[in-house]
């Protein structure tokens, strides 16, 4: 017979209303790195509280067997079950404090995980609030990274195909910054061609 113990610390920050969180951590051994998982947005996991979400990055950060601990952020900071663009500003789902977490857990973390899925792709407001987001990681671009599932990079814990196990690539830079050029382009030549410059 085998029993097996273990102390998990728990933290979870928010505002003084409890209307946005900031931070999420679990840590199970202080021998090892954390790492910083950002998502789009909380549901309704706290200290104890395990949400769907946040119970598969802790399952797949533990497979991973390199980390001690994971610390989730999210691009927005309201607790909220679905995101809402049309009757929330940009203000509403964000408080201010978000991006000062952000950064602090890109610093510490050994490894940050980009891991808002797909929504940026078909959601311009998403897609400005990862670019600043992303502009924030920068500094620490060797530490980022997006989790695979061996054919599609780029993807969300929920995906499907990642509930059991996670494969981590280094965020591509370049064809970021590429993608992110070609766009600017394209609103460049569509501002001159209305005015008929």
């Amino acid at each position: 017979m085998v029993t097996e113990k273990s102390n998990v610390r728990c933290e979870a920050v928010f505002n003084d209303e409890r209307t946005h969180r900031f931070s999420w951590r679990r840590v199970w051994s202080k021998d090892k790195p954390v790492a910083a998982v950002i998502m789009l947005n909380p549901a309704q996991a706290d200290d104890l509280v395990m949400d769907t979400t946040t119970s598969l990055v802790v399952n797949n950060i533990t497979r991973l067997e390199r980390f001690g601990g994971v610390e989730v952020l999210n691009l927005y900071s309201m607790l909220t079950q679905k995101l809402n663009f049309r009757w929330n500003s940009d203000e509403d789902l964000n408080a201010p404090e978000n991006d000062d977490f952000i950064k602090k857990a890109a610093e510490s973390a050994s490894c940050v995980i980009v891991a808002w899925g797909k929504s940026a792709d078909t959601n311009t407001r998403i897609a400005s609030r990862a670019g600043a987001v992303l502009a924030l990681l920068k500094p620490y671009q060797g530490k980022v990274h997006v989790i695979s599932d061996g054919t599609r990079d780029g993807l969300h814990p929920l995906t499907p195909t990642l509930r059991s196990q996670w494969i981590l690539k280094p965020f591509d830079w370049a064809a970021y910054e590429a993608a992110e050029a070609q766009v600017a382009e394209t609103a460049k030549e569509a501002t001159q061609n209305d005015t008929g410059k």
